[in-house]
């Protein structure tokens, strides 16, 4: 989303401070502490050493492509190849992969494992032990394999028909059903409407088998593929090792370029209504899409501003749906929203609405999620509400500075992936703390106000409905009508602003009398500390320094059906 008012704002109110020793708006720094570089194939390396948890490596290759890249006779290939990489390579055919990173400790499906989705395809390998160099090296070279060299035997693709058309039965959940009998109508005009990534059975079932090996020979290439190592590694050395494995693998001239496929804007609201038998409840989502910044103006400070304004908008609306639930009338159960992708594609994000409506109420629930986000708009947010939760996020970002030590392995893994894939910053934790500790206290709730009818804009144009309920004998269902007829009624309807009621005063204005500790002993063993108070209760205190600057408290009782006696125990 291009805050573009905002933004102007912003610059000359940080003019006087931050602006004035950054006189042009600043690229994001990057983090040092990683080693990235392209080799002349173009295939994208980072390397970091990291010492959390000690003496483990994680592994990735990252592929900026997925099923969107299918044609019509490929549909499900994506996700069908990832399975494939399992089944057989150049250097460990057969089950090889699996088995040898299991002498390591590293188990399938947990350490060992991929996903597809739409745009990309990953790989992992995680917590392999870092006391045998050799065996770093036979990871990487697994990374090879995967990139390069799949064997892609007509047996092992035959014997895996049958494992994706099971995973597809399991995974066939009655929100994906759902989902997937309406993705033509949510992405109209677009290529995402039939790329979901678990594909065609019919494909599955009947592909020639060169189908799918000129899917990956088409589009596994270097120039489309980053290798990512974070851990307890000597950075100049897996360097190397990165370069003398994949330089050798060639760039075919003339490659197909990955083509990013837009989503068009929609000028009247889509809206959709479905029901199945096996969804367990009713839930209605509101989308207002919008364009994501682009990978460059992902790079400039100001989208650092931006992504701020976004989660403290989220944060804010999220505690006003906290309190409104508890209302005796309210129609949903819960609410809540947050900006991201469009529901499964990387070039449209939406600011997303989603409710769990009470039986009966789902227009009732729309017209409220809209009630509010127009109340935010309209009004805007209160001074006292918004330093609440500028206060909770400059918390959590000083809490991750002072933890900033025992970031894993999968964290800075997962950042450079993103970085890769969808040109997210990476800065280093002390950096971004100290660039969130200029902007935050600098941007002040009018600004936040000014930005709100831009994130939540009037009239249908990029307004999507999508509405899933239990199929029941007998029951009524939402219509399409009936929450066309919602929108126009909270659009239409006066807001009153929002009445932050929350004191500012303490807990206790008198303490109470203070007791007595009656004993106090030590636990040897397990070392902690065991008192005994004059009212009875038992506290335990334990010192640890499995995080900085953090202390846990927990309070529990005996009660609850523990107190129930036997002849209840069936009914518990």
């Amino acid at each position: 989303m291009k805050l573009k008012h905002l933004l102007g704002i912003v610059a000359l109110t940080l003019a006087s401070t931050m602006m004035a020793q950054m006189p042009q708006m600043p690229p994001i720094p990057v983090d040092d502490a990683v080693r990235m570089g392209k080799l002349p194939n173009g295939l994208t390396y980072y390397v970091r050493k990291n010492n959390y948890p000690e003496k483990r490596v994680n592994f990735y290759i990252a592929q900026r492509v997925g099923s969107i890249q299918e044609e019509e006779s490929q549909r499900g290939l994506a996700h069908f190849l990832e399975h494939m990489a399992f089944n057989g390579t150049e250097n460990f055919p057969g089950n090889g992969v699996i088995d040898y990173t299991r002498t390591l400790g590293v188990e399938f499906g947990s350490n060992l494992n991929a996903y597809t989705s739409t745009d990309q395809t990953v790989y992992n390998i995680n917590d392999v032990p870092s006391t045998r160099q050799s065996a770093l090296d036979s990871c990487l070279l697994i990374l090879r394999d995967w990139s390069c060299g799949l064997l892609l035997e007509d047996k092992e693709i035959d014997k895996e028909r049958g494992v994706i058309h099971e995973e597809w039965r399991l995974r066939s959940s009655a929100s994906q059903r759902m989902l997937e009998r309406n993705l033509e109508t949510l992405y109209p005009g677009s290529k995402y409407g039939k790329r979901m990534p678990i594909g065609l059975m019919s494909v599955v079932d009947g592909f020639k088998y060169n189908e799918i090996r000129d899917y990956y020979h088409k589009w596994y290439r270097p120039d489309n593929q980053a290798i990512v190592v974070v851990g307890d590694i000597d950075v100049d050395y897996t360097e190397a090792k990165i370069k003398e494995l994949f330089s050798p693998i060639k760039l075919a001239e003339n490659a197909a370029q990955v083509v990013t496929e837009p989503i068009p804007d929609n000028e009247k609201m889509i809206v959709v209504v479905d029901k199945d038998k096996e969804q367990q409840y009713g839930v209605i989502t509101l989308y207002y899409k919008h364009d994501p910044s682009t990978r460059e103006e992902k790079q400039s400070m100001a989208y650092m501003m931006e992504d701020y304004v976004m989660d403290i908008v989220s944060a804010m609306l999220n505690q006003r749906f906290q309190e409104k639930a508890q209302e005796a009338d309210c129609p949903f159960l819960q609410a809540g929203c947050y900006n991201g992708p469009f529901i499964m594609s990387n070039t449209k994000e939406a600011f997303t609405f989603y409710a769990l409506p009470k039986p009966g109420q789902t227009e009732a629930t729309l017209q409220a999620l809209i009630t509010e986000a127009r109340r935010a708009t309209v009004h805007g947010f209160t001074a006292s509400e918004y330093e609440r939760e500028r206060a909770e996020y400059l918390s959590q970002v000083e809490k991750t500075y002072e933890n900033r030590n025992t970031i894993s392995n999968e964290r800075y893994g997962r950042s450079y992936i993103a970085n890769y894939l969808e040109g997210d910053p990476i800065p280093s934790i002390e950096q971004e703390h100290e660039i969130i500790n200029q902007i935050a206290p600098n941007i002040p709730v009018e600004l936040i106000n000014m930005a709100m009818p831009e994130i939540i804009p009037d009239g249908e144009k990029n307004m999507v409905v999508m509405n899933f309920n239990l199929e029941q004998d007998g029951a009524t269902y939402p219509t399409v009508d009936g929450l066309k007829a919602a929108v126009t009624a909270a659009n239409a309807a006066p807001v009153e602003a929002y009445v932050d009621n929350v004191k500012n005063e303490p807990l206790m204005t008198n303490l109470p009398k203070p007791g007595k500790i009656k004993s106090e002993k030590h636990n040897a063993k397990f070392d902690y500390d065991e008192l005994t108070l004059s009212n009875g209760v038992k506290v335990i205190l334990k010192k640890t320094d499995f995080k900085d600057n953090e202390i846990q408290m927990y309070a529990e009782s005996k009660g609850g059906s523990s107190l129930y006696g036997q002849k209840d125990w069936a009914n518990t």
